[in-house]
């Protein structure tokens, strides 16, 4: 079985903005920012005939939750203690659910904190690998600009120390450039998409990353590894 690199388009992606960003209203009366339901714009301009889609975020203490509204895809991470997670990757078109656990995750040498996994960037590397370019205030909440490379990749990020969340990222690269920027966020799921209840995912066939390697010839196990292969391609 050929390595799959985790993480995907959570962890990767990079972010850009050299002016102020516009924000959405209501970011300031936000009072939790551990708990936080947001949804993304999802822009990519490597095919122009692509619309912008829809990209979810869901914050909880000890659980993420993401799902891509173009792929039909997403993920959850949840903390076990320490910086130990169990990942679970979601197909909804397939109905299935591809369990990590943390055994795995280490041996295919994913190596991400639970502050980048809550923020969607390493805020460790703001000020440091990402430097410091502006600050300002919008609509009530302070917002700070950062430049720099990480991993060969120009990238910015438009920073919202309150939430401890990006207004806007993008990742350039020579195939092009993708984007995330902030659209709406509320302490609880507003949006009409919502994050996967337990009845739905238990209702998902689950299969273990590790049984993989053993199901060469299951068309499912060939089909999902296709899958996070053209991921991967397409948003890293």
């Amino acid at each position: 079985m050929k390595k799959l690199l985790i993480p995907s388009s959570l962890l990767l992606l990079t972010a850009c903005a050299s002016t102020a960003p516009t924000l959405p209203d209501g970011l300031a009366a936000l009072t939790n920012p551990s708990t936080l339901s947001c949804r993304f714009t999802k822009q990519s301009d490597a095919d122009p005939k692509t619309p912008a889609t829809n990209w979810y975020f869901w914050r909880q203490a000890q659980r993420t939750e993401t799902r891509d509204e173009r792929s039909n895809q997403g993920e959850i991470w949840q903390k076990i203690k320490g910086e130990q997670f169990f990942y679970t990757r979601l197909f909804y078109n397939e109905q299935v659910a591809l369990d990590f656990m943390p055994s795995d995750l280490a041996a295919i040498g994913n190596k991400v904190s639970w502050s980048q996994l809550t923020s969607l960037v390493d805020p460790d590397s703001l000020g440091k690998t990402l430097a410091l370019q502006n600050k300002a205030t919008v609509n009530g909440m302070a917002v700070e600009s950062y430049s720099g490379t990480i991993n060969g990749v120009g990238t910015e990020v438009d920073w919202l120390p309150a939430l401890k969340l990006p207004a806007r990222l993008v990742k350039k690269q020579t195939q092009g450039t993708l984007s995330l920027t902030l659209a709406e966020c509320s302490p609880t799921p507003q949006q009409a998409v919502k994050p996967i209840s337990e009845t739905e995912l238990n209702a998902m066939r689950h299969l273990d990353y590790t049984d993989l390697g053993d199901m060469e010839t299951d068309p499912m196990a060939q089909h999902l590894e296709q899958l996070m292969g053209d991921h991967h391609h397409d948003h890293h």
